[in-house]
């Protein structure tokens, strides 16, 4: 996998954690710390040691999920470290560590991973970005040999990849689908951009994806010399992040990692590469005829600033203050009926080694993009003019502190992929790790002293850098010349700006609704499950869990949905939800529920789908109350918003009025339309239908669909007391109205095409296709048919990915989805979808349908059943310790009426996976006599031949 570490030189988020130095790799730069500025001490859970060769490696113990460690690789080499001649070999050189070590032959890496459980992609994976590479690997920890085996993985990896010649020759089309798959609007765009936002530097060209050329003919040799210049130990470190004991785990580090010579003397030194500045404003003014959007960005260039001690965690805390309150104003823009930009935000993070970014970004209507310009200097002029108000900073710092308790609180439920992330950047950037503890100390102790006037300042000290300008839009847009910027901001500079008017707070409940009660109760004790129904007919089902500290989630669903609505109410209908949300909820609008909000860890979302109303919601246990009454309020309060509207529909006709620019999204659409013969409820959006959209209707519908609680069911998961729960839930779903209607869907009789169905859609002009295959049918449910759909789809998906990638090189990834759909009949879908050079479409198709033919008739090895039965059973053992599988779970078993003591027994179906089941699910659910093919094809290519 290819990572663009120019995307948060371009605005990424601002890293919570600032750094801290650990022992750098050879050559890095970096900034002796002063007395009076020391260094944050490494987290006291983190063991840290360097090996005699030069190898650093990370230990930190941590129990979730169970039974699981992250092996992770890091090496502080990318993109930005090849010569002339190895543009895109970095990046080639990380697929390479897949195909072939000195221990582990062509594919045996993956091949002995998935037996043992491991996911290639989910489990087992790697980037590479412009300064560093980092390969991802999870195992479980209950087999010995599984850890051992692990550990010889990243030896082999860290020094013993083969590039064995004719595996060199056979990745090289990966690499190259990888980076045809990456062409588009944004990659030509980033192409041209590359030089101004790197002006003068080495990044600017070295896009990590490299040269098609280069990819193509570079030599063996070529790509080993980059992996032995820079896959050194004085280079690299290994973090170990999991449920195991940190004395095992150094040993096994000691015992094989420490066999890796040392660099020699003569070695290359690791330095950080310079992004030079430079006095005059440079602008990038582009247009792309598949581009769908607008965008005007304002960046400074900063030299990259430390994050190691107190001092830099203070100056991190204040522009987090900043950014956010600045965010805030923006978003309030945004919201007005007139609102001079479509969306924005203001950003301060870290670019590439040397640089760090402070930008401001909008995206604006093709005929505002000065307009959007000028309201996004204009308020970052108001803040050096007027400044923040201390109402402003209070949220902000209520907010922030907020966030650090919960970090602190939820230490010990963080998926273990997250702390070892963080381990990798303390490595390659000397960011801070001191701990949670120490962070919210931190935060507890520097956050109060961080003064208005502070805060205010920075607004001018971090627009003290280079400046560039960034323009990006579609095939319409006037360009805007550098002298019409210069006219904008002249005209600023007479303007009278006024002070920002934060308004008066209002409370979101002034009184609370007279309580229901429970009538009944049940208890499902094989899965944990309490089961309330209220007087006025809601239904509450609660599962208690440890899985999260701070974390409860709710959805609810009642039958009936937009299926009930007139079809030529259905565009109003689909997006009623949307807009009510749009406009706040009770006395608040959406700016005011913000600012009420602040400091508090709750919110609610409703929908409206085809076949069912609902909502989705998530508290910290403090906040539980809160959000029960957002959740009372979306029920009787709904807003209408005059202002909040015409916003959003500026918004969603700009959005949708250039989105068949992309070839993409033109084809997905055409084949939705196509499948579904033109059904007036499958047409995607258009300006014109959401001309037609009305609000007030859109209010009549929401109110119909939420007018009447009595057959809703609520689902709660989470660290929720049954005790605390019930008097809210009696409170706040007990006294919501109910009139005794007894609803379901309606059937809209929506019928895909029949028979075998194909479709050529033209678009685009880089040479790249996509094929998308839909098998589809009747069906009758029952669990082994759902169950023997998943394994299908498992077992095609390991055969796609060997067939059209290693063996054909192909592709550079296959998906395969397969499922049964109960409502409104009984239905299934089977889709293989891949993208592929228009010239090899037909033999890959040839090849798809040759597997399933094999597979109907021959089933499946042992060998991945082995495989197919490990990852499910250890997929199960993380997932049924997640919120989120028992939500869908039991959400699931509830809309359709299921036994909800099933979800404990889902492991059975696991030994029901066999070749014979796989290969009765091929020939039932890969009719060749029914499915739809569509092709992407570009412009101007040869027409496929006729078959």
């Amino acid at each position: 996998m290819m990572s663009l570490a120019l995307l948060a030189a371009c605005g990424g988020a601002l890293p919570v954690h600032p750094a801290q130095p650990a022992e750098q790799p050879k050559g890095a730069a970096r900034t002796t710390p002063s007395q009076n500025d020391p260094p944050l001490p490494l987290d006291t859970r983190v063991t840290k040691g360097k090996l005699a060769n030069g190898l650093t490696y990370y230990i930190l113990p941590h129990k979730k999920p169970e039974g699981r460690a992250q092996m992770w690789l890091a090496v502080n080499a990318g993109s930005v470290l090849e010569d002339d001649d190895q543009r895109g070999l970095a990046h080639f050189c990380e697929h390479m560590a897949f195909n072939g070590t000195k221990r582990f032959p062509k594919s045996a890496i993956v091949d002995f991973l998935e037996k043992a459980g491991v996911r290639f992609g989910a489990d087992l994976n790697a980037y590479t970005s412009f300064d560093e590479t980092v390969y991802t690997l999870q195992v479980p920890t209950d087999n010995p040999e599984t850890v051992a085996k692990a550990f010889e993985v990243l030896r082999d990896w860290a020094g013993d990849v083969t590039f064995d010649p004719a595996e060199v020759d056979k990745e090289r089309g990966v690499v190259l689908e990888e980076w045809r798959r990456g062409r588009g609007a944004g990659m030509r765009l980033l192409d041209k951009r590359a030089p101004v936002l790197f002006h003068d530097s080495k990044y600017a060209e070295r896009i990590p994806i490299g040269k098609p050329d280069v990819l193509k003919s570079a030599s063996r040799d070529t790509l080993y010399r980059y992996y032995k210049e820079w896959y050194r130990p004085d280079n690299m470190a290994v973090v170990a992040v999991g449920d195991f004991t940190a004395a095992d785990i150094e040993r096994r580090i000691k015992a094989e990692l420490g066999s890796l010579p040392a660099a020699p003397a003569s070695s290359k030194p690791r330095v950080v590469v310079p992004v030079p500045s430079h006095p005059q404003v440079l602008y990038s003014i582009e247009t792309d005829p598949e581009m769908t959007y607008t965008t005007v960005d304002l960046m400074t260039k900063l030299p990259r600033r430390p994050h190691r001690s107190a001092k830099d965690y203070r100056r991190v805390l204040a522009e987090q203050l900043f950014t956010g309150m600045l965010n805030a104003r923006l978003d309030e823009l945004r919201r007005a009926s007139n609102a001079p930009f479509l969306s924005a935000s203001a950003r301060s993070a870290q670019g590439v080694r040397s640089m760090d970014v402070f930008s401001q970004t909008a995206t604006v209507k093709e005929d505002g993009l000065l307009a959007g310009y000028s309201a996004l200097r204009e308020e970052l002029l108001r803040v050096e003019k007027h400044g923040f108000v201390k109402t402003e900073l209070d949220r902000a710092k209520v907010s922030t502190l907020r966030f650090f308790e919960q970090n602190a609180k939820e230490y010990d439920k963080q998926d273990s992929g997250g702390l070892a992330a963080e381990i990798v950047r303390n490595f390659l950037t000397d960011e801070a790790m001191p701990g949670p503890d120490k962070e919210l100390a931190l935060a507890q102790e520097l956050l109060p002293s961080i003064a208005l006037d502070e805060v205010n300042i920075l607004g001018t000290t971090m627009n003290q850098g280079s400046h560039v300008i960034t323009v990006a839009g579609g095939p319409k847009l006037v360009k805007p010349t550098p002298e019409s910027f210069a006219t904008v901001d002249k005209a600023l500079t007479a303007k009278d700006v006024k002070p920002h008017d934060d308004g008066a707070g209002v409370p979101l409940m002034a009184h609370k609704p007279s309580p229901g009660r429970v009538a009944s109760t049940r208890t499902i004790p094989e899965i944990g499950v309490t089961e309330w129904t209220l007087g006025n007919g809601v239904r509450v089902v609660v599962k208690p869990t440890d899985f999260a500290s701070d974390v409860v989630r709710v959805s609810a669903y009642s039958p009936g949905g937009s299926s009930l609505s007139k079809d030529a109410d259905a565009e109003t209908a689909k997006v009623a939800a949307t807009l009510v949300g749009q406009g706040g909820l009770g006395p608040l609008d959406a700016v005011q529920l913000r600012k009420s909000l602040a400091g508090k860890v709750a919110s609610v979302t409703p929908r409206i789908s085809e076949l069912e109303e609902g909502l989705s919601g998530s508290a910290s246990p403090t906040d539980l109350e809160t959000m029960l009454q957002m959740v009372h309020l979306t029920f009787t309060a709904p807003r209408k918003d005059g202002d909040a509207f015409a916003s959003w529909q500026a918004r969603e006709l700009e959005r949708v009025k250039n989105r068949r620019h992309s070839p993409e999204a033109a084809f997905y659409e055409d084949m939705q339309i196509f499948a579904w013969k033109n059904h007036p409820r499958r047409q995607p959006t258009t300006p014109e239908l959401l001309q037609k959209v009305e609000l007030g209707k859109a209010l009549t519908i929401y109110e119909d669909r939420f007018g009447d609680a009595g057959d809703f069911t609520f689902v709660f998961v989470g660290n929720v007391d049954l005790g605390k729960l019930q008097p809210l839930v009696e409170t706040y779903l007990g006294s919501l109205p109910s009139r005794g209607r007894k609803e379901t869907w309606r059937d809209l009789k929506i019928t895909r095409r029949t028979g075998v169905a194909k479709q050529v859609v033209r678009g685009g002009t880089e040479p790249k296709s996509a094929v998308v295959l839909t098998f589809h049918g009747n069906e009758k449910w029952s669990r082994d048919a759902d169950n023997d759909m998943k394994m299908l789809v498992e077992a095609v998906r390991l055969r796609l990915r060997e067939v059209l990638r290693e063996d054909m090189s192909g592709v550079y990834g296959v998906s395969v989805t397969g499922q049964i759909i109960r409502r409104p009949r009984v239905t299934y879908t089977f889709s293989v979808d891949f993208d592929c050079a228009p010239e090899n479409v037909e033999k890959l198709e040839k090849a798809v349908f040759d597997e399933m033919k094999s597979i109907q008739n021959n089933g499946v090895s042992e060998g991945y059943i082995t495989k197919i039965k490990e990852m499910r059973r250890r997929g199960l053992e993380t997932e049924s310790k997640e919120n989120g599988f028992w939500m869908r779970e039991l959400e699931r078993a509830y809309v359709y009426g299921d036994d909800p003591k099933q979800i404990a027994d889902l492991g059975a179906l696991i030994e029901r996976v066999s070749s014979e089941r796989i290969k009765a699910a091929a020939k039932r659910y890969l009719n060749a006599s029914q499915y739809i093919l569509g092709e992407l094809r570009p412009e101007g290519a040869p027409a496929p031949p006729k078959k």
